[in-house]
C-alpha cells in the first residue's frame, strides 16, 4: 500500500496539468459559477482568508500563516511560505511578496510576485474530502524553489485535547506523517516535488516546533512549472483524494456553489454591488454547512482563525447562529437544507426540559459536552426556535415535519413558559443562565420578552397546523397578554425610549440599546411611542457610514470599541433596517441597510466581520472575519424588507410589497419556491407607473403586489391585458403603497400599473475609509402633506460636501427653506442640507428641517 501511495502521489502533477484542461471543458459542459461572484483585490496585508469543505477547512491572515483542520481536527498550523531563487542563500519571506488575491466560491488564488517570478498558490478542498490541496504555479524567466514553513499539531477542537503526536518524515508518502499513540488519528503534509525537508531527531537543541520542506517546480512540455501540496486526516484519505481527476474534483466543487446560484432565490438590481453581496450572502450560507462525524451535518456560525488553545472563531455549531441562518435560508427558498438544520438543532435539545442548546465544539461528540458550561445556557435559543420554526412551515408547508416533532416542540414551549413569572407574565432568567447579553447579569430584559411574544404566537400558529386548536387558543392569549404588560414595563417616559430590561437588583437599565428592533413591529408601545423610538434609532446617534450602533452614542454606557456596548452589529443593522421597512419609512430603511455593503471589501471579500467599531469604520478587536449570522441577515433583510417579499404556503399566497429607492428602476427576482411549482416576477418602473411581469411554473396561487410609489403620487388604476385591476392606494406617512390583489394562475401574466406625480428622497451614496469617522447625512424623516415635503436629517456640520440628498420628481419645486436646490437631470435634484446654523451634538452632527413646496 506504501509503494501504491507514493506511485500516485508522484503521479499527481501530471493530473494537475491534464486535469485543468478537462475542468475548463467540464465548466462549459456542465456547470459554472458567475463570474461575477470572482472578486480580485490587490489590498492583502490583512486579508483574511477561508477555502471551505463540508469535511475539511483552510484559513489564516498572511501573517500568522494558514491552519488546516478536517474536523474535529487541527491537522497543522502556521503554513506559510518563502520563495528562493534558484542559486540564492537566501530565501524572501512570501508575505512580501504577496500581491493580490483572488476569491471564488470553491478556491482562493493567492498571487506573489518576484523580480522575475510570479507564483499563484491556489488553495482548494474536494467536495467531500477530509483534507485540502495547495497547488502552486510558477512564470517567470527566473527558477524559484518554494520553502514551506508549519507547525504540526494533530489535536483537537478546543476544548478537547489529545496527548503524545509525533511527526515523522515517510518516503513512502513523500511527506510527514502526523500521529498519536492510540493510532484513532493521523495526519499527511506531503508533496511529490519536496527535494529537501528538515529531520526530525530527538534534539536536545531544537529550538523550535516547526518544520519546513522545499519544494521544486516542476513542468511538462507547454505548461508553466506546478507543485502541489496535500494536507489530509490520514494515509488514506491523501490516497482516495489523489486516486481522483483534478479537474472532475474542481468541478465537483465548483458545481455545488453553481447548483445554489441556479436553484436558491436569484434578485437582479440595477447595482451589481447589491447583486454580488446578495449572491455572496446565500454563498456564505452553503459555505457554512459543515459535516461532523460524530455530531452529523450543521451549520457552524463563521470562520475566523484560532486564537489560544485550538480555539478558532467560530468553527463550530451555535444553535442560536443556526437559527438566524435558517431564517436566511426559508427567505431563500432552500427549504430543505433548513429542514435538515432544524432537525440538526433538535437532535441535541435537553430531553428533561426540552430546552434548546447553545453551542457544540466540534470536539463535543468525542467528550461528555454535557459536564462544560457551554451546552444549555442561553434561554433566549428555545424561544428563538419556536419562531423559526413556525417560519419555516408557514413557508414551506412542511406541516408533517412539525408535527414529527411535535412532542419536542411541546417541550420546548413548556420550558418557555416555565421561565415566565406569574406576577409581571413575562419570563424571567433563570438562575445559573444567560439571556441575549452575555456581559450583564440580567433578571429580565426586553429582547428575552420580545422573543416571548414570537415564541408564543409561533407555538399558537404551529399548534393549530398540527390540529392543537385548543393548544393554539390557550398560546395566543398567552401572547397578547404578554404585549400589553411589555408595554407597562418596559417604556421609559424620561428618555422617550424603551428599557432594556431589569437588573438582578430589580433596578430599571435604560442603557438606550437599539436592539430588539423588531418588536416595533409588533405594535407593543402606542403609536406615538413607535414613532420616538424610530426617529431616535433613525439619528446619527445611532446611525454610522457603516451600519447601527447597538448602543447610542448618547448612552453612559456607550463604548465603540466595546463587543456589546457600542460596536455596529451587521445582524443588528439588518434588523433595524427591516423595522423601518415594516413601519414604511423606506429612504431610512434603504441607507441603513445599503450600509453594509461596504462589509463585502473590508476584510474577506464576499463575506460580512461580526462586528465593526462604533467611531471609525474598522472592524472590532473580537470580531469574526466571516460570520455567518451577519450575511444571513442581510439576505434576509433584503428579501422580506427590501423586496418585502412574504410566501405564505399555508395560505397559498405571495406578497411583493418591494420598496425600491428612486434610483432603481427595476428588480427582478426568480426562484420563488411555492409548494407545487416557482415564481418569477420582473418589476419595471418608469416616470408614469410600473409593469409587473408573472411566470408561474406551478398550479394557482394568490398575489399581493403591494409597491411602493412616489410619495403623494396620485393613481390611476392598474390593467392586466384588457381588463382592469382594482387597485387600493395607501397613504402611510412616510411612504404610498398602491395594492392588488389577484390570482396568478399558471402561465404568464403582465400587471400595469400607472399613476402621476409625486416624489421619491435617497441619501447620496458615501464612499467612507478604513479609519474614517462617520460623515454622511442621516435621513431621519420625509413626509408629504398639502404639496410641501418635508425632510428631517441629522447633517455632518464639518462635512458639507456630504450632506446632499437625491429628489426625483416630474413636479416643479418652488420655494425652498433648509438647503439649496440644485438641477442634475430632468426630474432629478440634489438637495444639499445646510447644518451651519443649528446646533451640533457630540458627533459634530446637526438636526435640519427642510421644507420643498411642491407645485402641481
Amino acid at each position: 500500500m506504501k509503494l501504491c501511495f507514493k506511485n500516485i502521489l508522484m503521479g499527481l502533477l501530471f493530473c494537475l496539468v491534464t486535469g485543468f484542461v478537462r475542468l475548463a471543458q467540464a465548466q462549459t459542459n456542465e456547470v459554472s459559477s458567475p463570474a461575477s461572484l470572482t472578486v480580485s483585490t490587490d489590498a492583502v496585508a490583512a486579508r483574511f482568508v477561508a477555502v471551505h469543505g463540508q469535511h475539511a477547512l483552510v484559513m489564516g491572515y498572511p501573517a500568522t500563516g494558514l491552519e488546516f483542520w478536517a474536523y474535529p481536527l487541527q491537522l497543522v498550523s502556521e503554513y506559510r511560505v518563502s520563495f528562493k531563487p534558484r542559486g540564492a542563500t537566501s530565501d524572501v519571506d512570501g508575505t512580501l511578496l504577496l500581491r493580490r488575491i483572488e476569491y471564488r466560491p470553491h478556491e482562493v488564488t493567492r498571487i506573489y510576485v518576484g523580480p522575475d517570478f510570479v507564483v499563484r498558490e491556489k488553495l482548494f478542498i474536494p467536495l467531500d474530502a477530509e483534507g485540502a490541496l495547495v497547488s502552486y504555479e510558477v512564470e517567470g524567466r527566473g527558477a524559484v524553489d518554494i520553502n514551506v514553513h508549519f507547525k504540526p499539531v494533530l489535536n483537537l477542537m478546543w476544548p478537547g485535547a489529545i496527548g503524545g503526536q509525533n511527526t515523522q518524515w515517510s518516503d513512502a508518502v513523500s511527506g510527514y506523517l502526523i500521529s498519536e499513540p492510540t493510532g484513532r488519528f493521523s495526519a499527511v503534509i506531503a508533496s511529490p516535488q519536496i527535494i529537501a525537508h528538515d529531520e526530525t531527531v530527538n534534539s536536545t537543541v531544537r529550538a523550535r516546533s516547526g518544520l519546513s520542506f522545499t519544494l521544486r517546480p516542476r513542468s511538462n512540455p507547454g505548461a508553466p512549472m506546478r507543485a502541489v501540496v496535500l494536507v489530509a486526516s490520514n494515509p488514506a484519505t491523501a490516497e482516495k483524494m489523489l486516486k481522483s481527476d483534478m479537474g472532475t474534483l474542481e468541478a465537483q466543487a465548483e458545481g455545488r456553489y453553481a447548483k445554489v446560484a441556479a436553484d436558491a432565490l436569484q434578485i437582479e438590481t440595477l447595482d451589481a454591488d447589491v447583486n454580488r453581496a446578495l449572491a455572496w450572502a446565500e454563498v456564505a450560507l452553503e459555505q457554512a454547512w459543515v459535516c461532523n462525524p460524530q455530531l452529523g451535518c450543521g451549520i457552524v456560525a463563521g470562520y475566523g482563525p484560532s486564537r489560544d488553545a485550538r480555539r478558532p472563531q467560530y468553527a463550530w455549531f451555535f444553535a442560536g447562529d443556526g437559527l438566524v441562518a435558517t431564517d436566511a435560508l426559508v427567505a431563500a427558498g432552500e427549504y430543505a437544507r433548513a429542514q435538515r438544520e432544524l432537525a440538526f438543532i433538535l437532535q441535541y435539545r435537553e430531553l428533561k426540559t426540552g430546552m434548546i442548546w447553545h453551542e457544540l465544539s466540534q470536539s463535543a461528540g468525542l467528550m461528555d459536552w454535557s459536564k462544560y458550561p457551554y451546552m444549555y445556557v442561553h434561554v433566549d435559543i428555545t424561544f428563538q426556535f419556536l419562531s423559526s420554526l413556525a417560519n419555516y412551515v408557514a413557508a414551506s408547508r412542511d406541516v408533517d415535519f412539525a408535527r414529527h416533532h411535535w412532542p419536542a416542540i411541546e417541550k420546548a414551549y413548556q420550558y418557555c413558559l416555565s421561565t415566565v413569572s406569574a406576577s409581571t407574565g413575562l419570563p424571567q432568567i433563570p438562575e445559573g443562565k444567560e439571556g441575549s447579553d452575555e456581559q450583564n447579569r440580567m433578571k429580565d430584559d426586553i429582547d428575552l420578552s420580545a422573543a416571548w411574544l414570537g415564541a408564543s404566537s409561533a407555538y399558537s400558529q404551529l399548534a393549530q397546523w398540527t390540529g392543537h386548536p385548543q393548544e393554539a387558543e390557550r398560546a395566543e392569549a398567552v401572547s397578547e397578554k404578554a404585549g400589553k404588560e411589555m408595554a407597562a414595563r418596559y417604556w421609559d417616559n424620561a428618555q422617550r425610549f424603551w428599557i432594556g430590561g431589569h437588573a438582578v437588583s430589580g433596578r430599571e437599565v435604560v442603557d438606550l440599546r437599539s436592539r430588539p428592533a423588531e418588536l416595533i413591529h409588533r405594535h407593543v408601545f402606542t403609536a406615538q411611542q413607535d414613532d420616538e423610538l424610530l426617529d431616535q434609532l433613525a439619528s446619527d446617534a445611532y446611525q454610522t457610514d457603516w451600519g447601527s450602533r447597538g448602543m447610542s452614542a448618547a448612552s453612559d454606557h456607550y463604548d465603540p470599541d466595546s463587543y456589546s456596548s457600542g460596536s455596529v452589529s451587521a445582524l443588528g443593522t439588518a434588523s433595524l433596517a427591516m423595522a423601518f421597512w415594516q413601519e414604511h419609512r423606506p429612504a431610512t430603511a434603504f441607507q441603513i441597510w445599503s450600509a453594509l455593503l461596504s462589509w463585502n471589501s473590508l476584510d474577506a471579500p464576499g463575506h460580512m466581520h461580526e462586528v465593526l467599531a462604533g467611531d471609525y469604520f474598522h472592524q472590532q478587536t473580537e470580531s469574526v472575519p466571516e460570520q455567518t449570522w451577519s450575511s444571513a441577515g442581510f439576505l434576509d433583510a433584503a428579501v422580506h424588507g427590501l423586496l418585502g417579499l412574504q410566501v405564505e404556503s399555508m395560505s397559498n399566497r405571495i406578497l411583493f410589497a418591494p420598496h425600491l429607492p428612486g434610483s432603481w428602476n427595476g428588480v427582478t427576482v426568480k426562484n420563488i419556491m411555492l409548494p407545487h411549482g416557482r415564481l418569477s416576477l420582473k418589476m419595471t418602473r418608469s416616470a408614469n407607473g410600473m409593469d409587473l411581469a408573472v411566470v408561474n411554473d406551478g398550479s394557482a396561487v394568490d398575489l399581493v403586489f403591494d409597491p411602493t410609489i412616489p410619495i403623494g403620487a396620485q393613481v390611476l388604476g392598474a390593467k392586466a391585458g384588457n381588463r382592469s385591476v382594482e387597485v387600493t392606494p395607501q397613504r402611510n406617512e412616510q411612504d404610498e403603497h398602491a395594492r392588488m390583489e389577484f390570482t396568478m394562475q399558471h402561465g404568464t401574466e403582465v400587471i400595469h400599473l400607472r399613476y402621476r406625480g409625486g416624489v421619491d428622497v435617497m441619501a447620496a451614496p458615501v464612499r467612507t475609509l478604513v479609519g474614517e469617522a462617520s460623515h454622511g447625512v442621516k435621513i431621519v424623516g420625509v413626509k408629504e402633506s398639502g404639496n410641501v415635503l418635508t425632510i428631517d436629517a441629522d447633517v455632518p456640520s464639518a462635512a458639507p460636501a456630504n450632506s446632499s440628498l437625491e429628489i426625483d420628481t416630474k413636479l416643479r419645486i418652488g420655494r425652498v427653506e433648509g438647503g439649496e436646490l440644485r438641477s442634475v437631470s430632468s426630474g432629478r435634484y440634489e438637495l444639499i442640507l445646510q447644518g451651519k446654523e443649528q446646533a451640533v451634538d457630540a458627533l459634530g452632527y446637526a438636526r435640519v428641517h427642510a421644507r420643498l413646496e411642491l407645485l402641481r
